[in-house]
């Protein structure tokens, strides 16, 4: 076991590496460690028993990661609250708004409905991998947007300013309509619509409630007890578990005794209590939000690597290969519909048609979000806490797979590209 670990992982950062001196993201380099080696590919190749297997990953392993999945979900959440550019969003006003929300809505609308149609995923399901591929890559664009700001590329519009605010917030949007879905598909509510259409909405305004409130004293917290920064990060990933655990809690543990309603979970969403927590801290201390902020982002490095071998592992080749061409389909139809959510976003803004064209360019790769909620989804269906259609937790995978391979290097070179050709670039 110990073997395998270390080999798989010294391979990946070898990969990533290779990638970034082709001017690709490292990400694609774990990912395909993790295919290379993946149970899945054990199976295809036919191994028989002998030293080679053992640098395998098995089902067992791929199955039993889901808290390292976890992890790396509240990583990203807090990292999108804590860093969310409200600044930039108020700066390019309404635009970043928009930006923010009709992308994203459009590509999942449009992905859920092909999904429904094409591989008769039933209607909630559907929505649920409209938002996992509905959401733009923070590993891809934000370096790529940190460089174009420091060669002043674009600065006279503040676009890579606008384009990094407006996709944090595409992806705290993303990740809220994937949590949603989770609640619409809790075996609990099953049976029971109404119950489940007034529970949805308490869980989110009870989990937004609760991280707000719990802000203002955890900051003051940090500064009497000057806790280094590095362990205020531990200790929101442990409130980050908590929150998790206490949304887990069913209402009889915590003293309903009706029969009927026992068996349900506490109304609330871990997910909403975390991004607001993140969020409220920013706003009620940006020191505090940039301290952590920084660890979080030192923690992503691993966190990254570990959650993209294991995302790769998890595909299974056969369903990718029957899914293909569907597959292919249903994510160029996501990307355009993405893309026209970017035009009408931008159309009356101050921006000409090469900036709305960077944009579109801009908008396109996907990655982080993909690799975590699919393997959470994926793992909560094989646990049975989700009613998925059979076979739809890993036709999620498959499908966020696919969208990583396709649009992170095509993205990030065309992006790369396109803002020399497209954007303002001064003089020297």
């Amino acid at each position: 076991m110990l073997i395998t670990i270390v080999f798989l992982f010294l391979t990946a950062v070898l990969l990533g590496i290779i990638m970034e001196k082709l001017k690709l993201p490292a990400l694609l380099g774990y990912m395909l460690t993790g295919i290379c080696f993946s149970p899945s590919m054990a199976e295809v190749m036919q191994l028989e028993s002998s030293w080679l297997t053992t640098l395998y990953l098995t089902h067992e392993q791929t199955r039993d990661s889901g808290p390292l999945r976890m992890i790396a979900l509240f990583i990203i959440l807090y990292r999108a609250g804590l860093g969310l550019d409200r600044a930039g969003l108020k700066e390019n006003g309404v635009t970043a708004l928009k930006l923010s929300i009709l992308p994203c809505l459009l590509e999942a609308a449009t992905v859920a409905v092909c999904a429904h149609y094409l591989f008769q995923f039933p209607m909630i399901e559907a929505l649920m991998l409209g938002f996992v591929m509905a959401a733009v890559s923070p590993a891809v664009i934000v370096p790529i947007m940190l460089k174009l700001q420091e060669m002043k590329i674009g600065a006279n519009k503040k676009i890579p300013t606008m384009i990094l605010a407006s996709s944090t917030a595409d992806d705290i949007i993303a990740i809220s309509g994937f949590g949603i879905c989770l609640s619409l598909l809790a075996p609990q509510y099953q049976n029971n619509w109404q119950l489940m259409l007034l529970s949805v909405p308490i869980s989110i305004i009870f989990g937004a409630m609760t991280g707000y409130y719990l802000a203002r004293p955890l900051i003051a917290l940090f500064k009497s007890a000057k806790l280094p920064s590095f362990f205020q990060a531990l200790l929101l990933l442990l409130l980050a578990g908590l929150f998790k655990k206490f949304s887990e809690f069913s209402l009889q543990d915590i003293g309903v005794s009706t029969i009927e309603v026992a068996r349900l979970s506490v109304p609330f969403s871990y997910l909403f209590a975390t991004i607001s927590l993140g969020m409220s801290i920013q706003i009620f201390s940006r020191e505090t939000a940039i301290d952590i902020a920084k660890h979080f982002k030192y923690m992503w490095k691993l966190a990254e690597l570990i959650l993209f071998v294991l995302i790769g592992a998890m595909v299974n080749l056969n369903l990718a290969f029957d899914a293909g061409f569907f597959g292919l389909l249903i994510l160029v139809a996501g990307l355009l519909a993405r893309s026209f959510g970017v035009v009408l976003s931008t159309w009356d803004s101050q921006l000409n048609r090469k900036e709305i064209l960077f944009c579109i360019i801009a908008y396109l790769p996907k990655a982080t979000v993909q690799a975590t909620i699919a393997g959470i989804a994926y793992n909560m269906f094989y646990k049975g806490e989700l009613n998925l259609y059979h076979g739809s937790g890993q036709l999620i995978i498959t499908m966020a797979a696919m969208s990583i391979l396709v649009t992170a290097p095509i993205g990030a070179v065309a992006t790369r590209i396109a803002s020399k050709k497209l954007l303002y670039v001064p003089k020297e």
